[in-house]
């Protein structure tokens, strides 16, 4: 039966869990709300984006948590508790008094709330449902990141301009509650052969698992220097994507490019985003991931020195953004289908968490540095070439696991193997 025929609530339920979860409701909501807190309570913008920084280090640090977690009560019950607590944190917004200190701790205590809607539950539960058509679901899903670009920052925008900052926050907490929460409720559960789909999907890569729950065996994986190519690989991701996303608009001006080419190449960016998703989820299914992921990552590094031209048409400027949407849009799509078929289905939520914390830790740095260098050159050409270096290499060491791969195959008892011992 054709997965998606079953699965397919699945994947619209973890789409809009992604666009609407906490993390991206505040992510793409701060540029119109910036202003404003700023306006009230003569707060700068760089102290207004500072509780970026508080927020990513928490979920850095909440990450663990969210694993044991998972693995004691499961992604549903995770997330349903996520999804309901980090609304209500969003519009406890609306209370914030004039001391800068209540914003930074209401930063801090909504990224703890939102730990558990981050990407690693809402794929883990993809990779409980799809196999053969794996990178496609994936891809699906993940949309949910420019879904909610798409969608957040306008609705902020008319619910500041109709209610004020404080009606927006309490706005945006409630759409969740509308949205995304009754689907969860309904849609978003395990297969009811889940134990079963674990141990036929992952064969070999799984069996242990069972077995074993020591705390060794959960650490398991970190004997596997696979898992230490995915760390090292996303480290230089993690610190281009936001950095390239943050600067894109000065980037583009800085590389000479009139106003008009810098609006329209930086607006056709998501587009190119939603494209690299689906494009490459279709890719993983059909050949090696390694391969496909490597080349997908390796068009980041090659739209970086393209930034990197003096006196930017548009024809150059759109290529340039067009490279850097396909290899933005598949970085976690990639990692989830290399972690799905490397290290199994029991591990996922393990393995993926900790390159996510790798990943995010980097993330941190990559806007701060693109604009320090920024600041001291008046361009960005060092930070643009010694990037897409880093990712260059970020991609042969995608591309380098793939001897280790296999697509699924059914073996002669009718299991799937997905990974290889």
């Amino acid at each position: 039966m054709n997965e998606f025929k079953i699965g397919w609530k699945i994947v619209l339920t973890s789409m809009l869990g992604i666009a609407f979860c906490g993390s991206n409701v505040l992510l793409y909501s701060i540029g119109a709300l910036a202003p404003a807190l700023s306006e009230e309570y003569g707060w700068s913008h760089g102290s207004i984006q500072f509780a970026s920084l508080i927020s990513i280090s928490t979920v850095v640090l909440s990450l663990p948590v969210v694993v044991q977690l998972t693995a004691r009560f499961g992604v549903r019950a995770v997330t349903l508790a996520s999804m309901f607590l980090s609304s209500v944190f969003v519009s406890l917004h609306a209370l914030l008094p004039s001391d800068i200190k209540y914003f930074y701790l209401f930063a801090f205590l909504t990224a703890v709330s939102y730990a558990g809607t981050l990407p690693i539950t809402w794929t883990k539960m993809v990779t409980s449902w799809f196999d053969k058509r794996l990178g496609l679901a994936l891809g699906l899903t993940l949309l949910g990141t420019g879904l909610g670009g798409a969608l957040v920052k306008p609705i902020a925008a008319a619910l500041i301009e109709g209610y004020g900052w404080r009606g927006a926050y309490i706005g945006l907490g409630i759409i969740p509650l509308i949205i995304v929460l009754p689907l969860i409720f309904a849609w978003f559960k395990e297969p009811a052969s889940d134990i079963e789909q674990a141990g036929s999907k992952d064969g070999a890569a799984d069996s242990g698992d069972a077995a074993d729950n020591s705390a060794a065996a959960q650490r398991q994986f970190l004997k596997n220097w696979r898992f230490w190519v995915l760390a090292a690989a996303y480290l230089p991701i993690g610190f281009a994507v936001p950095g390239l996303i943050t600067n894109m608009e000065l980037i583009l001006a800085t590389g000479g490019a009139s106003p008009e080419v810098v609006v329209t190449a930086a607006s056709s960016f998501g587009l190119f985003v939603i494209v690299g998703r689906i494009v490459g989820g279709v890719l993983l299914d059909k050949f090696n991931p390694g391969i496909v992921g490597g080349v997908l990552i390796l068009s980041l590094s090659v739209a970086l020195l393209m930034l990197l031209q003096q006196d930017l048409t548009l024809s150059v400027a759109l290529v340039a953004i067009a490279l850097a949407g396909f290899g933005t849009g598949v970085e976690f799509d990639v990692l989830s289908y290399l972690v799905t078929r490397i290290f199994g289905h029991k591990q996922y939520v393990k393995v993926f968490g900790a390159v996510m914390g790798i990943l995010y830790l980097s993330s941190a740095f990559g806007p701060m540095l693109f604009g320090a260098t920024y600041d001291r050159y008046g361009n960005f050409d060092l930070v643009l070439y010694s990037t897409a270096v880093g990712v260059f290499v970020s991609a042969l060491l995608i591309g380098s696991l793939a001897g280790t791969l296999r697509s699924p195959a059914v073996s002669s008892d009718g299991k799937i193997s997905s990974a290889l011992p």
